[in-house]
């Protein structure tokens, strides 16, 4: 039951391109009834569909819609693939915040930074500072690119 509490909570934060049952792993997890939130350490790992998420440790706020995770964030999806060391999801602003040595890449772009905001009502990955973009065509450095994840192109 809890499993699916969770799942419930993420599915809101995170949007799901299918409707599969979650795979939801960690090794240890700690309820706060009072604040509304699950604290899941170790190994954790939410898989949906394609999606698969996961870090060292997690916090699902329920009260505020939120998911903060921190340690070896890893997102897999499709073609998407990410590294960071912090994300906070915030499920009221539908955007996911990477902290710390993002690293993205989709087929052949590549783009590292040291932060970035995918919103994913508007499909668009804002990267700033130290951002490099490499595709085949060549590479950027700038402090800020804004990338669109359906068409594949850099906006700004």
């Amino acid at each position: 039951m809890k499993k699916i509490f969770i799942f419930l909570c993420l599915f809101m934060l995170l949007p799901a391109l299918c409707h599969a049952a979650p795979d939801i792993k960690y090794n240890k997890q700690h309820f706060d009834p009072i604040r509304g939130i699950y604290y899941l350490e170790g190994n954790v790992s939410v898989t949906v569909g394609s999606r698969v998420i996961s870090a060292d440790k997690a916090q699902v706020e329920m009260y505020s819609i939120e998911v903060h995770a921190q340690g070896n964030i890893h997102l897999q999806q499709d073609d998407i693939d990410f590294y960071g060391d912090t994300v906070d999801v915030y499920g009221s602003r539908k955007t996911a915040e990477v902290n710390g040595n993002l690293n993205f890449t989709q087929g052949d772009v590549a783009i590292t930074s040291d932060s970035g905001i995918f919103n994913w009502d508007t499909k668009n990955a804002v990267f700033t500072g130290n951002v490099n973009v490499t595709t085949p065509t060549g590479s950027i450095k700038a402090d800020k690119v804004v990338y669109n994840v359906v068409s594949h192109k850099i906006i700004k």
